[in-house]
């Protein structure tokens, strides 16, 4: 298969000069056009660009991982394609250990290519900082829990764990030496508190500014919480829901600043209600919800419950709002959440990659989607 006739979109350049040719699944090639295939894919100049990756999403199409059933994967995934997710990490909530465990190991059962892996967010996290997460399920890091979830470390990629909760130390630690990314987040953390999390393996936060401490006076001084902590520090890469609900454009712009293109992986966080019509109520984490004015809210509040975005959304926005480059909105929807949750074969378009593509109008509108060189949505 060869992709002709487009621009093609790498980490810091676009490309009118190439074609990109597909053999079992992976990028073989990257030449001058002209080569000939049976298979010749004419893009009529779109765009192709990496498949997107996202890190952080707990449904769509009316379902939630935590449904945790083959149908309900598969309506996510359908979902998130159209948006050009080619990558996800199926998010479960907190909840009960049982129900969590059941859905991991049903993600685990499943062959889905999209699917890879799950990313738990909870239960150990901060009351103070719950947001639309069940209060009633919140526990500490306990070693019989952490024991039960690394019996599923070859399902689970991240893990979102509030550094200043009892235990928490002790569970990043062990995280970490199982090659699961620890991120920090629904969080009151103090400055102190992220630090030793670094130390022991944090690499990441959940779903910056939301959900997470800031700067708080303490005697004479205002020290840092979570946030500034993690928009300082080097080694952090940051979640992103960058789609003007969650986050106005001057902190978008902000999190550009402070951590460039390299540090910020945008993730949708989204929820049942992304895909559903106005007005219409869903369930998460046993909360009712309902979408409204293109956001999902607990219903009867003004919280937040996820987003129900797909990830070319929070490309535009951020070229929108914030002033960023085409390249760099697609790598922080690609490249960087794709090292963020250890995954080396996706995020780019590069020889010996995974053929994750995929086509976009000149209005940034998604037109097909291709898993491992296979097209999984087409407009």
């Amino acid at each position: 298969m060869i992709f002709t006739n487009c621009r093609v979109i790498l980490a810091d350049a676009i490309r009118d000069d190439l074609d990109v040719v597909v053999r079992g699944g992976k990028i073989a090639d990257m030449c001058a056009p002209g080569s000939q295939s049976d298979d010749t894919i004419d893009l009529g100049g779109n765009f192709l660009a990496p498949g997107f990756v996202d890190v952080h999403v707990h449904g769509g199409n009316g379902h939630d991982a935590m449904e945790a059933n083959a149908d309900a994967f598969r309506a996510i995934c359908d979902y998130h394609a159209s948006g050009g997710t080619t990558s996800l990490l199926l998010t479960t909530a907190t909840a009960s250990s049982a129900e969590i465990l059941l859905a991991l190991t049903q993600i685990g059962k499943l062959e889905i290519p999209q699917i890879a892996g799950a990313h738990v967010e909870g239960p150990f996290i901060s009351r103070d900082q719950a947001g639309a997460q069940n209060p009633e399920f919140i526990c500490e890091a306990s070693p019989e829990l952490i024991g039960c979830l690394l019996e599923h470390r070859d399902v689970i990629k991240r893990v979102t764990i509030a550094p200043e909760t009892k235990g928490a130390l002790a569970a990043i630690k062990e995280f970490s030496a199982a090659r699961i990314v620890v991120s920090g987040g629904h969080s009151n953390a103090w400055e102190e508190e992220a630090r030793a999390a670094l130390e022991n393996g944090m690499r990441s936060v959940t779903h910056t500014f939301n959900c997470m401490s800031s700067a708080r006076r303490r005697g004479t001084k205002r020290v840092a919480g979570l946030l500034e902590f993690a928009l300082s520090e080097p080694k952090i890469c940051c979640e992103l829901i960058a789609e003007e609900h969650h986050v106005s454009p001057a902190l978008m712009k902000l999190a550009y600043c402070a951590k460039g293109v390299g540090g910020i992986a945008l993730v949708t966080d989204a929820t049942a209600g992304a895909g559903l019509a106005e007005g219409t109520t869903f369930q998460l984490a046993g909360k009712e919800c309902i979408v409204k004015n293109g956001a999902c809210f607990l219903a009867g509040t003004g919280t937040l419950a996820g987003s129900a975005s797909r990830l070319i959304d929070l490309v535009r926005a951020m070229i929108r709002s914030a002033e960023v480059t085409l390249p760099h909105a697609i790598a922080m929807a690609s490249l960087n959440p794709a090292r963020s949750a250890g995954l080396p074969e996706k995020g780019e378009i590069a020889i010996g990659k995974d053929a994750d593509l995929v086509v976009l109008s000149p209005e940034l509108e998604v037109v097909q989607t291709y898993v491992n060189g296979v097209e999984i949505f087409v407009r």
